[in-house]
């Protein structure tokens, strides 16, 4: 389907729009050590809380708000940590998700509520990328150093990071 694509090109689309709005390059250190632990957790679950909300109105279930939510943060690691490269392929069939119901079935929903879900899924996937970019900000070290331990875990379900390449 069409749609599918059209999907992928828009969130690589809106991805790479606010990556470009946050361009100035990492928080000064005196700034990240102001923002604690505590901080950050609070952000995220504030945020969290906001998207999960805008989300099930969406319509999207928990597996499909988890798999945005994944997606977001993958795609701020490979912005912001050196070495960590996007698989854009993947990156659009992970995204797909958010055509099917719960059981894998394709919506049976006319365009106008399929342009809504898109838009409505794009803002959320917006939400999700800024905030990890924020927390990025805040120790950009911590931040790539947990991304890498994630990616040599290899049990990560909606991993759309490409594959360490050998040294």
């Amino acid at each position: 389907m069409k749609t599918h694509n059209m999907l992928g090109s828009l969130v690589a689309t809106a991805a790479l729009v606010l990556i470009g709005g946050c361009s100035e390059g990492p928080a000064p250190k005196a700034e990240a050590a102001a923002t604690g632990a505590d901080d950050l957790v609070h952000m995220d679950l504030t945020v969290s809380k906001a998207y999960n909300a805008a989300m099930e109105k969406a319509g999207l279930d928990e597996g499909q708000r988890n798999m945005v939510q994944a997606m977001a943060h993958q795609q701020a690691v490979g912005v912001i940590c050196a070495g960590f490269t996007i698989d854009k392929a993947r990156f659009e069939d992970e995204m797909n998700v958010i055509y099917y119901d719960d059981k894998g079935k394709m919506l049976e929903i006319d365009s106008e509520a399929l342009h809504l879900r898109e838009r409505q899924v794009m803002m959320g996937f917006g939400m999700m990328f800024g905030a990890q970019l924020a927390i990025a900000a805040s120790d950009e070290q911590a931040f790539c150093e947990h991304a890498n331990v994630e990616r040599n875990a290899g049990d990560a379900k909606h991993l759309i990071l490409e594959p360490r390449k050998p040294s």
